[in-house]
């Protein structure tokens, strides 16, 4: 056979493996049966998308429609359509810089002919089976792009904020290019000319929207949109509305083929096919961020992804919308939100087409200074600069790169910006050739299981050591681990737990099951009255290291009344004083810790002294003086705690030792009976050769 008639059945073997695929999402989707939580969860995320919808349009020069279309179209059909389960679609932030230039050269036209064309590449992507070229997008490139688009949106809307958004008219050549915070800086008399009612909505919405971050199931854009509408229009305030961009209309638009001038047709496409591509690769990035935020047994596919974005900006074009992709925040919200499948982003555009029938002539009342706070919070969310951060601290060719994408995208030179920041990415790639093929090796091998290849030298463990000589200072640790624990009547060790040479317990000590107090290396260790080690925790000390106490020198002294919870470790020389609580996983070394005070969980105390009273807050690390300064006095609840764990523990001992006891008489009792004494049927004595007759 052929190759290229082997090409053909393998590529066409793919196709019905992607249809496969699609189908048994479908079915996956029928058998969820969480239709309750997907409408939930679409409600919800179609309360954020509603206003982010109609502010994305008029920030990107469209109608409010275009924006509404747009979701309630090309969501629905995304959703339906696509390869992700938990994905939202609709009017992206990141592309509102290109759509914008587009409608200023062509109109909203040629934005709809624009997004047909979108889809048509989407469509051949998809076939053409490029879904997995995501992967080589660099990150420097594409972050450098969503900061610009984030710095690009605030240059626009803050104008638009502050209650002119004509302020690109005041320069002398107003182009799309020119940054209207400059013009501003130049023009000091524009305080004259704010609409302070404007900048009240649009900050009163920033900060709402802001502050309700915490709470990411509840939709605080719709809310804090419609209180400062509702506040507008009941108090008559006299401030730009969304009706005076364009009208909202109460229907869908009828589909009809999108038309520009023939000379214009071959422009335009040049112009939108970036556009194409950056919507694609936006799309496939949400979807993996959704795959990651759901922990998704099955990940998306990334070709039918493709497939249904395609479908869906192809379609929202023929209806007058703007360019649709999958959109993190709101992915975010629905899988936030509870989603559980498909149906939830479907749900999603069902409420924005209702809200079109329904609520335009209350849309159509909303401020764009509200709008825009909207978006000066989004715009702000879109700068990466601890990804600018990070690539300058690994590579500053890639930092370089990002940040001339960046510049690029803000002074409306996007291809350029692009393209560069293309290029310095594959010069950075090719001088640091060789670290990358380290890297694919490292990773190849981690694929076979192989955690690491290190070289001959570090195989000095491998050498025979029978000949070395035995350790100078064996004898000493020997004659160390001779000495025997001398412990008070009263005070009870575990079986489970080890304690090996001379240390010193007091009355009532608990020492709990699977602890390991080794006065092996340093020594001696003193325990004193009450005070109780619990599971798993381990007390040790360095040689020659020692406190004194007293005029005694101990390597680890532990003073009465003291609690050592689970997991903690106390590694001398160390002082702990008298009614001390030392939390769970907790680290003291090369210490002081004064009486009375409380470490907290996971703390770590090293080569410090802290004085009486003294609160650890929980994963604190104190290792200076002035980080023992800066320690809160503890509260009496804290005391009282390490007094009820003290109390339990004397009372564990008490019970411990009491349980021995009556263990030894019952051995001693069953060794004095007669064989033929019966035998509880509960008994451990029971044996096979116990005759039948007993049963």
């Amino acid at each position: 056979m052929s190759e290229p008639a082997t090409a053909s059945r393998a590529y066409a073997g793919e196709l019905r493996a992607l249809l496969g695929e699609y189908v048994d999402g479908l079915k996956r989707v029928a058998r969820a049966r969480s239709i309750g939580q997907d409408l939930l969860a679409g409600l919800t995320v179609a309360a954020v998308a509603l206003p982010l919808n109609v502010g994305l349009a008029i920030a990107s020069g469209m109608p409010p429609s275009a924006g509404l279309v747009a979701g309630a179209v090309g969501g629905a059909i995304a959703a339906f359509a696509g390869g992700s389960q938990y994905q939202v679609s609709g009017p992206a932030a990141a592309l509102s810089v290109m759509v914008l230039a587009l409608a200023k050269e062509y109109g909203v036209t040629g934005v709809a002919a624009a997004t047909v064309y979108v889809g048509v590449v989407e469509l051949v992507l998809a076939f053409a089976l490029a879904g997995r070229v995501i992967k080589y997008v660099p990150e420097s490139v594409l972050a450098g792009f969503t900061t610009g688009v984030g710095l690009k949106l605030l240059d626009q809307q803050l104008p638009e904020l502050l209650g002119f958004p004509e302020v690109v008219d005041w320069a002398s050549k107003g182009t799309p290019s020119t940054i209207d915070l400059a013009v501003l800086m130049h023009r000091p008399k524009w305080l004259h000319d704010v609409s302070w009612l404007a900048a009240v909505s649009g900050v009163f919405v920033a900060f709402f929207v802001t502050s309700m971050r915490p709470f990411r199931r509840f939709p605080a854009a719709i809310v804090a949109i419609a209180l400062v509408t509702f506040v507008s229009v009941y108090l008559g305030w006299d401030i730009e509305r969304v009706s005076s961009v364009g009208a909202v209309p109460s229907h869908l638009p009828s589909p009809a083929l999108p038309l520009v001038a023939d000379e214009q047709w071959i422009d335009l496409f040049t112009k939108a096919t970036p556009l194409a591509l950056l919507a694609g690769v936006e799309s496939l990035l949400s979807a993996s961020a959704a795959d990651r935020m759901a922990n998704a047994k099955k990940p998306h596919n990334s070709n039918i992804e493709l497939f249904g974005q395609g479908i869906a900006n192809l379609v929202t074009g023929l209806f007058s919308g703007m360019p649709v992709t999958g959109v993190v925040a709101r992915t975010g919200v629905n899988v936030q939100s509870g989603a559980k499948t498909r149906v939830s982003a479907f749900a999603h555009s069902i409420f924005l087409a209702a809200a079109v029938l329904f609520l335009s002539r209350f849309i159509s009342q909303v401020p764009l200074a509200a709008l825009a706070g909207l978006l000066c919070v989004i715009g702000f969310r879109l700068l990466e600069l601890g990804t600018l951060v990070h690539l300058y601290k690994a590579h500053k060719l890639e930092a370089v790169a990002f940040l001339v994408a960046a510049g690029g995208t803000v002074s409306g030179h996007l291809m350029v910006g692009l393209i560069a920041g293309l290029a310095i990415h594959f010069a950075n790639s090719f001088l640091h050739r060789h670290e990358r093929a380290g890297a694919e090796r490292q990773a190849e091998n981690k694929k076979k299981g192989i955690r690491a290849v290190l070289h001959r030298e570090k195989a000095e463990a491998r050498r025979p050591a029978h000949l070395e000589p035995m350790p100078a200072e064996y004898r000493k640790w020997l004659s160390q681990i001779r000495e025997e624990p001398l412990a008070a009547a009263s005070a009870y060790v575990h079986p489970a737990a080890t304690v090996i040479g001379r240390v010193v317990l007091g009355e009532h000590v608990h020492i709990a099951a699977d602890t390991s107090v080794r006065a092996d290396e340093g020594s001696p260790f003193y325990i004193g009255s009450n005070t109780n080690i619990q599971d798993g925790v381990v007390l040790h000390a360095l040689k020659d290291k020692r406190v004194v106490v007293a005029g005694e020198s101990w390597a680890i002294y532990v003073g009465k009344n003291v609690s050592i919870a689970h997991d903690a470790l106390v590694h001398g020389p160390c002082y702990i004083g008298d009614e001390t609580f030392v939390g769970f996983k907790a680290v003291v070394h090369d210490s002081v810790v004064g009486a009375h005070c409380f470490v907290g969980i996971g703390a770590v105390v090293v080569g410090v002294e802290i004085p009486d009273g003294r609160f650890v807050p929980h994963g604190r690390i104190v290792d200076s003086a002035d980080a023992v300064d800066a320690l809160p006095l503890v509260s009496e609840v804290q005391k009282e705690f390490n007094e009820d764990v003290v109390e339990v523990n004397r009372g564990l001992a008490v019970a411990y030792h009491t349980r021995e006891r009556e263990r030894k008489t019952n051995a001693q009792r069953n060794a004095k009976s007669d064989d033929n004494t019966a035998i509880p049927i509960w008994d451990a004595r029971w044996s096979p050769s116990v005759s039948k007759e007993r049963f």
